[in-house]
């Protein structure tokens, strides 16, 4: 009986030694099943962020490329308008220049070319050819002058805290030419440069522009295009809005 005893208390003991080994065993197994669970949710997340990733770049991609493409057909149709009014501006200056039977309220004007006229009242009111040949040939010389890259009669002032560029006074030719012809002259050559440096100050060439004979300035596009309709001009335009 005492052997039976002794027998199953090392039986119990046993069956508890394994009882615990076993329970240690699961409980490492389970921690390592929970690791691996993490793990694979790690991983699974680090997939969802990658694939998020690649269809954010994809989109924003797709969207650089729209973008690109819509500026693209922005410039071009900017483009094309440009062509259109330099097309435009082309055929109101052809055909004013080919209208010359009636005056009109529109001309050609070309923006740094000298007009003869001061030049010949400066040299008198006499009509005789040799004084007005001279006064052309003087015009033609100044012209000449004016077209010449080397000779930039011009100083840069601040107006207001902005740079521009005036005529210069006291350049030296300019107060030959006052001295010798006067102020009309004077004046004359300093228009003429001044819209020479403006509409083309490197290649020194005259430009033809559409000019308001009306009230002495340039014309628009809108406005030839009126007088071309229906006979509109600036002034008249303006005198049909007070009515108003």
């Amino acid at each position: 009986m005492k052997n039976e005893n002794l027998a199953e208390l090392e039986r119990g003991c046993y069956l508890s030694k394994e009882i615990s080994r076993l329970y240690a065993f699961n409980y490492e197994e389970r921690t390592k099943v929970q690791d691996l669970e993490k793990e694979v949710a790690m991983l699974k997340q680090r997939i969802d962020d990658m694939e998020n990733e690649q269809k954010n770049k994809a989109v924003l991609q797709e969207s650089s490329e729209d973008d690109k493409a819509l500026m693209g057909a922005l410039i071009a149709n900017e483009q094309k308008i440009k062509d259109e009014l330099t097309d435009l501006r082309r055929f109101f200056i052809d055909h004013l220049k080919g209208n010359v039977s009636s005056p009109t309220p529109f001309v050609v004007k070309k923006m740094g070319e000298l007009d003869s006229q001061p030049f010949i009242q400066a040299m008198g009111i006499s009509k005789e050819d040799t004084i007005i040949h001279e006064a052309i040939v003087n015009c033609s010389l100044w012209n000449e002058n004016i077209k010449d890259p080397h000779w930039h009669p011009f100083k840069i002032i601040s107006i207001r805290g902005k740079l521009k560029e005036v005529i210069d006074e006291e350049d030296e030719k300019l107060k030959g030419l006052k001295k010798e012809f006067g102020k009309n002259v004077h004046e004359a050559v300093k228009t003429a440069l001044t819209e020479m440096n403006e509409y083309n100050p490197s290649g020194r060439v005259v430009v033809p522009e559409l000019w308001s004979v009306e009230e002495n300035r340039k014309a628009s596009l809108k406005e030839v295009a009126a007088y071309m309709l229906d006979g509109s001009t600036p002034k008249r335009s303006k005198r049909l809005k007070k009515r108003k």
